[in-house]
């Protein structure tokens, strides 16, 4: 799959989690972060020229695993605690979970190339068993069947884009409109 799902996650999160009154440049800044965890999973594109040898580190190998996922989830939880931020362990849980649906998105992607979900304790490669996510490559992209598969992606994940940049109301702009019933 492309970036545009992973990124729509990442996004949709940001402002599932964001207050309504917070303000614009946090909600971007917590946008970023999402985007990146969601596609954090991929960084295996670098791994994998950096040790062609290491099978691990093949696309759709660890890095898309399952247990990457606590891991990143855990790293998080430390850094927020370390921050004095409130409530680590939710924000762990949520970035563990960001970072885990890249996998899980991939598997149901139109490759026959499956996901190491359960490394490191399993090498078994998992495919879901509709594969209508398309899997357009970087390159490919230019071409009129990469145009189609990124067009078909953007429609699939639509509702979360909306979600995440149509404006929303403030609560007090929500009380004021239930007041004039």
């Amino acid at each position: 799959m492309s970036l545009l799902g992973h990124v729509a996650i990442g996004v949709a999160t940001a402002r599932g989690v964001t207050p309504a009154q917070a303000p614009s440049k946090e909600l971007g800044v917590r946008m970023a972060v999402f985007a990146a965890l969601a596609l954090l999973p991929d960084v295996d594109f670098v791994l994998d020229d950096l040790a062609p040898k290491v099978t691990d580190l093949a696309h759709r190998g660890a890095t898309h695993s399952l247990s990457v996922a606590v891991v990143v989830g855990l790293c998080v939880a430390v850094a927020i605690k370390a921050a004095s931020r409130r409530r680590p362990v939710v924000w762990g849980l949520i970035a563990g979970i960001v970072v885990a649906s890249h996998g899980l998105l991939d598997s149901f992607g139109d490759s026959n190339l499956g996901v190491a979900l359960l490394w490191p304790f399993s090498e078994e490669r998992f495919l879901a068993p509709w594969h209508f996510l398309p899997n357009p490559s970087i390159a490919g992209l230019i071409s009129s069947r990469g145009l189609v598969e990124l067009a078909t992606e953007c429609a699939l994940f639509l509702p979360l884009w909306l979600y995440a940049f149509l404006p929303r109301r403030s609560r007090g702009a929500v009380e004021r409109a239930g007041t004039r019933d």
